[in-house]
Formats: C-alpha cells, structure tokens, sequence
C-alpha cells in the first residue's frame, strides 16, 4: 500500500526528494539516512491540497516537516547510542558526534526558517519541535513504567508532527482546525504504537508500549498494543469522516489498517 501512496504522489515527492537530497550533500549525510516514506509531507500536501494551497508553498511545508523529522532522527539515534539505520551506520557514527548534534540543530533551525512567514504554521512546527526535544528528555530521564506515561511521551515525540501535517491546509489559510490536529494525533499515535510493536524483539528492554504491557503481565501485548493502535485510528477516522476528509485520506488510513 505504501508503494501505492507513493505512486499516487510521485510528481510532488521526485520535487520533495531533491530538496531533501541537497540538504543531505550540503552537509555530508549518507542518502540512506535521508530515506523515508515521507508520512508526513504526503498528509501536508493532502491538507494542503483541500484548502488550495499552491504547490509551490506545499513543497515548502512539506520539506520543513520532513527536515524537523530527519533532525530528530539524528538526535535520537546519539541519545539512544544507536549504531545503525536503515542497514547502515547512523550519522554519529560517520561523523563526531558534536558535529552531528550541531547538523541535527542547523536542520531543525532551517526548516523552521523555510516556513517563517506563515505565522501560524510557524508557531505550530515551533511548538512541535519544543514538544519533540521535551518527549526525548522525559524519555532520556524518566523511568516508563506505566501506560499513562508511555502515551504521553510518544504524543510529544511523534503526534505532535503528525497534528501539524494534518492540519497544514487550515493553517497555511490563516485558520485553525481542531478536528483535523486531532485526527493528525491520533494518527501519530497509532503509527507510533505500530512501530513498536513492529520491533518488540529487537527494542527488548526498551519502555514501549508492548514491553510495558508484557511487564505488567500480559500474556499477549502485542494484541493488546494493536487494540490500542486501532482506537486511536478509529479516532482519526471519525474526526476525519466529521469533516468530509475521508476520502482524501482514505489510501494513508487503509495503509494503516495493513499494519494492524
């Protein structure tokens, strides 16, 4: 299915990739490190898409959104003392780390810089990234125990990014959506719950809902993880559905729906 969505936007992300491929020269970062599904440019473009916002401003969002994402890429993999990505060394490992921690800085502060003049788009990315670094240092400094936690962590991590994209559109038109940032969250937070169940046996020892569950005595986490995920897709249906959006966003929906 992810090959479909691509397909279906292969005109606006062969534009986005480039952009994305000269930031990674610019800096010396490996194309694999850079590579990605790209979620959340795709649902900016869709957003954006239904509030008629031009192409040229869509690429614009869609890039920032993509860079704070590949940004924060860096600075988990240094936190979490990864040492591959994507089947190959993460950037700290190619570089000093110092110097990738300053990369991982430059790219949160350019693609902020690329969507400035758009106010309230400006404040909600900022306020995402502000959100994403606190999620990480909760992370880095808390012990996640409980479910309660655990939630709100991959909320300020994750679905945060995922409300700005969805609600893109609204916000680059000079308007708030509320149902559509909740649809965007969650969204966020089934896709964030799904990949944790996708590496409960390599992440053993790691606070994830599954491992969490399983400590706690559940004798199938994995279905229960999935329970989860699929409330919070249900959600993102009905707000989408509330607002005649379904069908824009159906193929992302039923490409979620496979994972489960």
């Amino acid at each position: 299915m992810i090959y479909k969505i691509r397909e279906k936007f292969s005109d606006f992300l062969d534009e986005l990739e480039k952009s994305l491929e000269r930031e990674a020269e610019n800096f010396n970062i490996p194309k694999y490190l850079i590579k990605g599904k790209r979620l959340r440019g795709i649902i900016s473009y869709i957003s954006g898409n239904i509030h008629k916002v031009p192409k040229k401003i869509s690429l614009r969002v869609a890039y920032a959104l993509e860079m704070v994402h590949g940004a924060s890429l860096i600075h988990d993999d240094i936190m979490d003392n990864a040492e591959t990505r994507r089947g190959g060394n993460v950037l700290n490992r190619i570089l000093p780390t110092s110097t990738a921690v300053i990369i991982g800085d430059i790219l949160f502060t350019k693609a902020l810089r690329e969507i400035s003049e758009f106010p309230l788009f400006f404040r909600r990315l900022s306020n995402a990234v502000y959100e994403m670094a606190l999620g990480q240092y909760v992370e880095d400094t808390v012990k996640i125990s409980d479910e309660d936690t655990y939630l709100d962590v991959i909320y300020k991590k994750t679905a945060t990014l995922y409300e700005v994209a969805f609600e893109a559109g609204a916000l680059l038109s000079g308007f708030e959506d509320p149902i559509l940032r909740d649809a965007g969250r969650m969204f966020g937070m089934a896709f964030q719950i799904l990949d944790d169940c996708e590496d409960y046996l390599e992440d053993e020892g790691k606070s994830t809902l599954p491992h969490i569950l399983e400590s706690l005595g559940a004798k199938d986490p994995i279905t229960l993880s999935k329970d989860k995920a699929s409330f919070y897709l249900r959600g993102a249906e009905w707000n989408l559905e509330r607002l005649g959006y379904l069908g824009e966003f159906w193929d992302l929906l039923e490409y979620m729906w496979e994972r489960v």
